[in-house]
């Protein structure tokens, strides 16, 4: 007789152990294959409640125990066999008060005529059950042999070696359990972390509200998540990210209420739910929901309880650097002038473009009008970026702007607003400036340790270099003014350090080769496309600048 196997092949036993589910029928199908070499008979099984894998030297005896109908006749029988203290045993099959049930199992899943043929072959089975349990007396599932044999029907005496049989498998399938259990846990955990850091990437909240959706979905195998901000103004919920637009329909509702009033996770199995609340500390940020097909369970929903909860602290970063990047912003545009003005006898280009990902910088700028008729012109920079420095970046403008109105030179400008920000400015902190008053054909500069604007005159190109050091660094600092003749057409283009320190792996675009490009465009462009042009070929060059930037070139006519 042909043996038949309803087992699964060894190697699906990978597949058992990343699966996020419980050990799969390979893990069970290995164990039949240890008992049946142990035991001479003609049937083995495991079964639990969910699962079973078998041998059958008869195909009518698999057909009998192994098929899908008779799922629910199996989970009696393993019900019945845990409730027992001893094995169960049967001398046949067919007086087992359980046997009308079996027998109209087989009737749906074969037909009358089939199952009356295959019940003939096995009704005289003897059959013994024994409780797979685990140390601590859980029960695991069930333990089934058989023989159809009516010489070598299996006996009282043989229960005692399909307990010890039965104890050897249990200890296996706990350990598979348990192996699965951590699997899971290892798996759930680089998922949880990966996560994180995704999540993390960015301070773009669109970004990061995007990447909870797409990794709750990911992770619970939902086909639909949502993400609700509260509002704690309004008192209510709004949908800020959604994961294919149907789901902000179908998860609003009660479920969804409830969770933002109690703080609580919830799993509506039925309707095939989850919802976790995105919590930091006292602060409620909103909600996360999924939804997909049945089958989420409370291991679901504690897995997108503590995605929720990582996703807290990326979205709280990202709105803080929000509202510190409107601030910044907004003290930035409170001390630099929207447009430049015009200035007689001269063409003019500016380019302010603050670092992208950053609230803002310390760079400043200006042209404004003096009282006797000429035009001062600044470019400087403090050190550092955020609000802080954009405060002290306003701070300084103000100083040099107001103290200009009654000193016309630069020098002495620069002089009075060093002693005013010494004692003002943080201890590690200092600030550069350039200052020029533009007269009709001349240029009166100081420069407070900024980097030296370039004078491009008749194709020959030179520097403005320093004439003192930062300010803020030294009280009673002075400054030496110097005057510069300028041609027609001669050009002064001042710039901060986003342009020169802007990278390319390790090499900075440095200050040589910006002066090699502003002396090949600048015959090519007016100095408003010249700023602009200079900033998007260093931009071209690094993939990107890191920090501000600020270009203000200034042509005689």
């Amino acid at each position: 007789m042909s043996p038949c196997s309803s087992t699964v092949p060894d190697s699906a036993l990978l597949d058992s152990v990343a699966s996020p589910d419980p050990p799969g029928d390979s893990t069970l199908a290995r164990l039949t294959e240890h008992v049946r070499a142990l035991l001479p008979v003609d049937a083995v099984a495991i079964v639990t409640e969910q699962r079973f894998a078998g041998w059958f030297a008869d195909h009518k005896l698999g057909e009998a125990l192994g098929g899908d109908a008779l799922a629910a006749a199996r989970g009696d029988l393993v019900r019945a066999a845990l409730g027992r203290e001893r094995p169960f045993f049967l001398s046949r099959l067919d007086r087992w008060e359980k046997a009308p049930v079996l027998l109209t199992g087989l009737v749906d899943a074969l037909g009358p005529q089939h199952s009356r043929s295959v019940w003939r072959a096995c009704r005289q089975a003897s059959v013994i059950a024994c409780p797979l349990r685990a140390e601590s007396g859980r029960g695991l599932g069930l333990l089934v042999v058989a023989s159809i044999d009516p010489r070598e029907r299996l006996r009282a005496a043989d229960v005692s070696t399909a307990e010890v049989v039965a104890d050897l498998a249990a200890m296996a399938l706990e350990r598979a359990d348990l192996l699965a259990i951590q699997t899971r846990r290892a798996r759930d955990e680089v998922f949880l972390k990966r996560a994180g850091e995704a999540m993390s990437s960015s301070l773009e909240l669109a970004d990061v509200y995007r990447s909870v959706v797409e990794h709750a979905a990911e992770m619970t195998g939902a086909t639909q998540a949502v993400l609700t901000r509260h509002d704690a103004r309004a008192a209510k919920l709004r949908t800020v990210a959604v994961l294919h637009p149907p789901a902000a329909e179908a998860l609003g509702g009660a479920g969804l209420t409830q969770v933002a009033r109690t703080r609580s996770p919830l799993l509506e199995r039925e309707a095939g739910l989850m919802h976790a609340p995105i919590e930091l500390g006292p602060r409620l940020y909103g909600v996360l929901s999924v939804a997909g097909p049945p089958g989420f369970d409370e291991a679901g929903l504690e897995l997108l309880t503590r995605l929720a909860s990582g996703s807290a602290a990326a979205i709280a970063n990202a709105i803080d650097f929000q509202r510190e990047r409107h601030i910044a912003r907004s003290l930035t545009l409170g001390f630099v002038p929207a447009s430049l003005p015009r200035l007689p006898g001269y063409e003019t280009g500016l380019l302010y473009a603050p670092a992208l990902g950053e609230a803002t910088g310390g760079d400043l700028y200006g042209l404004w009008q003096l009282p006797c008729g000429q035009v001062a012109v600044l470019v400087g920079d403090v050190a550092g970026k955020g609000v802080e420095t954009a405060a002290l970046s306003s701070m300084v403008r103000f100083f040099i702007e107001a103290r200009s109105w009654d000193a016309e030179s630069p020098a002495r400008v620069l002089e009075e607003t060093n002693a005013m920000l010494t004692g003002r400015l943080p201890s590690d902190t200092f600030a550069t400036a350039f200052l020029a008053v533009m007269g009709p054909r001349s240029l009166n500069w100081a420069s407070a340790g900024h980097l030296p604007p370039f004078h491009l005159a008749c194709g020959e190109l030179g520097e403005l270099e320093a004439t003192g050091v930062p300010l803020g660094v030294e009280a009673g600092s002075s400054y030496e003014q110097r005057t510069l003749e300028l041609g027609d057409g001669d050009l002064v283009f001042a710039y901060t350090d986003g342009l020169v320190e802007a990278r390319r792996g390790d090499e900075a675009f440095g200050a040589a080769r910006l002066a090699r490009l502003v002396a090949r465009l600048a015959g090519r462009h007016a100095p408003e496309q010249l700023a602009k042009r200079v900033h998007e070929e260093v931009v071209a060059w690094a993939g990107g600048v890191g920090d501000d930037v600020v270009a203000l070139a200034v042509r005689r006519r």
